[in-house]
């Protein structure tokens, strides 16, 4: 069985009762592009678990085998922790194939996310619509094999919260050694930027891998004509600046993983990129590995990566003129847990500098 996330094809209603049709229009079209399922998982047999940025595809097949496949990261995991990731999943299916019907009688998704918020909290008519998913797991690693994992999904339209975004400022506010993040376009949000800024000045040293120029334009649409490299490169200068270490990746194919470590104990790894999509847009999965030894081993290959990369100076590269972080707010921001924000971006929010539809943000659909 499969069902669309807010699919392209069908609810494109306007309300000319309301007035304003081509705001109405813009809006609709506005999340066609921004509302993205972009998790990425498998689950088999209620303990198997399969998580992190690979999708369907060759691309994503073949990497490590064809020069031109993507680098990616997941992770396999059994135990408790797959119940709760598949929970999400039973949600997410059960909303979405009612929604199927109900896009019919022309709500708009926003009003029908509003009216299903109690059900789709509500877990116990899943375990009576999938008793055979909810029986006692068995014992599928050893004592000493246990690790501390936890699940999170990141719902910012269907739970109009921010989960994941609150929850790695906290973590990065928190670092006390070293932030190592690999992603395909790093395109932070401001309050990002200036927590890496915070954390470069407490003596965290920050490191961030990226694509390339050429390695860039095997992501999608040849990426998206070479926006998207053009469009990270405007947040560049900044980072730079301010003691961030910016690798690009060199091979022919993307480097497409996400895997974020923090000191010596904390992993990341799923779908969530660093950028306004995933931070104020997309649905994303990612598990937390608290663990010294895992996060070891990723810090390994994160090194390996290293190699394939080169360093960005400062001091020869081209910047352009536009500076991301002067840019008014998306008004999203105000979502974030306002014990986080930055002091510039409280002060912005409270004077109303901000707005609805920065063209930006619009096109920002990675």
């Amino acid at each position: 069985q499969t069902y669309g996330y807010n699919s392209l094809n069908g609810n494109w209603n306007i309300n000319f009762k309301k007035g304003n049709p081509f705001k109405q229009f813009m809006l609709n079209l506005k999340l066609k592009l921004k509302q993205h399922f972009h998790e990425k998982y498998f689950i088999t047999d209620n303990q198997h678990l399969i998580i992190g940025g690979i999708n369907w595809g060759d691309k994503y097949a073949f990497g490590g085998i064809k020069p031109k496949a993507w680098r990616d990261t997941d992770v396999y995991i059994t135990g408790e922790i797959v119940r709760e990731v598949q929970t999400q999943f039973l949600k997410d299916f059960e909303m979405q194939k009612t929604w199927n019907i109900e896009k019919k009688s022309k709500i708009p998704y926003a009003g029908f996310i509003h009216q299903y918020q109690n059900v789709y909290r509500e877990l116990t008519h899943l375990n009576k619509r999938y008793p055979d998913f909810f029986t006692p797991l068995e014992s599928v690693i050893n004592e000493s094999g246990k690790v501390q994992i936890s699940y999170m999904a990141h719902k910012p339209y269907d739970e109009n919260e921010l989960k994941l975004t609150n929850f790695l400022l906290e973590r990065i506010a928190q670092a006390k050694k070293r932030i190592y993040w690999g992603c395909h376009g790093v395109r932070p949000p401001r309050i990002f930027a200036e927590y890496f800024k915070a954390a470069i000045e407490r003596g965290v040293e920050i490191v961030l891998i990226t694509n390339s120029k050429k390695s860039s334009r095997t992501l999608m649409v040849n990426g998206l004509m070479g926006w998207m490299y053009w469009e990270c490169t405007k947040h560049y200068k900044y980072l730079l600046e301010h003691g961030v270490e910016i690798y690009e990746w060199q091979k022919p194919g993307a480097f497409h993983s996400k895997n974020l470590i923090i000191d010596d104990d904390f992993v990341s790894i799923g779908s969530f990129n660093i950028a306004n999509g995933s931070s104020f847009h997309h649905s994303e999965s990612n598990i937390v590995v608290k663990d010294q030894h895992f996060c070891q081993k990723v810090y390994e290959q994160f090194l390996i990566d290293l190699k394939d990369c080169i360093k960005l100076d400062i001091n020869t590269f081209k910047f352009p003129k536009i500076n991301a972080f002067d840019r008014i707010l998306h008004e999203r921001n105000k979502m974030i847990r306002k014990d986080l924000l930055t002091e510039s971006i409280a002060k912005d929010l409270q004077n109303g500098h901000y707005k609805k539809f920065p063209l930006y943000e619009f096109i920002d659909i990675s």
